[in-house]
């Protein structure tokens, strides 16, 4: 069963999220029920036993990793043993992609596996920081697996989302927190079934398969379906996450507003292209500039960009559609860079009204053209 999709999926999720709301208007805490929420919603969307036995052996490998490196992280903090931990948890991510190419490693299929990975390889580069020095099995279990957001995100944080689950809202708080649920789960079900919905059938489910026209109306069209698509997802998992006493980041920030690729990155998916500028770019960055890999560190910069935005299509897959995404967006963001760093004035000059107004028209075209790359219609 698929997450937020058809009738009976919410007539289930309601039911169980009813006591959840009676929970938190008697002002206790919901972290414990939460969890059976989170383990009987994942029940009931992996409907078959092999569906279930590969998430179980998901978490227990994601649980032993990250167990077992807090535990060895206080007796040995070398990095070559994070990167380790971190090559063994996205193992199996990486079997699942390779297995769009290579039929024989096609053998593993999970819901979420993407999203419960990069939260684990989260975890286990904040316990390498110090940031996280004690892991509870249960605060672990919750956060890896909860579940609103194990199909599309949003990408939570461990420490935020611990300090959540101990929240113990009094009945006013936790009454407005409901209304707020309760509105999100409302405005993303209309942002996705009703505009996306009208949107794929009413107009890219009218094109023609090929022609120069029909491609340029594909690209407006299945930019708009999906931002409305994923964004309405989103509304809901954020909307069910606030029922449960979870305050999820919100994901998308009115992005066709931005000036540039940067500014876009910073509305779009934004648990994602944030999850990547922490731990991929800034990284990468740092270790440049403190081995001196580089003479000009500006260098550094653009091979970050590169390799993040590379990074972040791969995660999507390995098909060549996925891979050129990537690299358009890394040339995009350098190019933004450059902009930035090299010509003085252009910072004045994005203040400016109409050249403001030129920059979004801009900016929602270079994205729209590689959202159609992502798309593979071009391929």
């Amino acid at each position: 069963m698929t997450p937020y999709n058809g009738l009976l999926f919410f007539y289930i999720m309601v039911a169980l999220l009813l006591p959840a709301a009676a929970i938190g208007l008697c002002g206790r805490k919901l972290k414990y029920y939460g969890l059976f929420f989170t383990v009987a919603m994942l029940l009931t969307a992996f409907d078959s036993p092999q569906k279930r036995i590969t998430l179980l052996l998901f978490y227990l490998l994601q649980l032993l990793l990250c167990e077992g490196y807090s535990r060895l992280r206080k007796r040995c903090d070398r990095r070559p043993v994070l990167w380790l931990f971190v090559l063994l948890s996205v193992a199996p991510l990486v079997i699942v992609k390779l297995g769009g190419i290579i039929p024989e490693l096609n053998f593993i299929h999970m819901l979420g596996i993407s999203y419960m990975t990069f939260r684990s390889v989260q975890v286990l580069i904040e316990i390498y920081d110090g940031l996280i020095t004690e892991l509870s099995i249960f605060d672990f279990s919750y956060f890896l697996l909860f579940f609103p957001c194990v199909s599309s995100g949003p990408i939570d944080r461990y420490r935020r989302f611990v300090k959540d689950t101990d929240m113990r809202y009094e009945r006013e708080e936790y009454a407005g927190l409901l209304r707020k649920g309760i509105w999100k789960l409302m405005s993303g079900a209309l942002f996705n079934f009703v505009i996306g919905g009208l949107i794929w059938s009413e107009w890219i489910a009218k094109l023609a398969e090929s022609g120069f026209a029909a491609t340029v109306s594909y690209m407006y069209g299945y930019t708009f379906f999906l931002f409305f698509n994923f964004a309405g997802y989103s509304m809901m998992a954020i909307g069910t996450s606030y029922i449960l006493g979870i305050r999820l980041p919100e994901n998308f920030n009115m992005p066709f507003l931005s000036r540039d690729m940067k500014d876009f990155w910073s509305r779009w998916h934004i648990s994602l292209s944030t999850w990547l500028r922490d731990y991929v770019y800034t990284r990468f960055c740092m270790a440049a500039m403190k081995g001196n890999w580089y003479k000009d560190r500006r260098t550094s910069s653009y091979i970050g960009y590169v390799i993040t935005m590379m990074t972040m299509g791969l995660w999507h897959g390995l098909a060549i559609n996925y891979i050129v995404y990537g690299a358009y967006h890394g040339a995009l963001m350098c190019l933004n860079d450059v902009l930035d760093t090299r010509w003085k004035s252009f910072k004045k000059l994005k203040r400016q009204k109409y050249v403001e107004i030129i920059l979004v028209i801009i900016t929602f075209h270079l994205f729209s053209f590689g959202l159609l790359i992502f798309s593979g219609r071009l391929f």
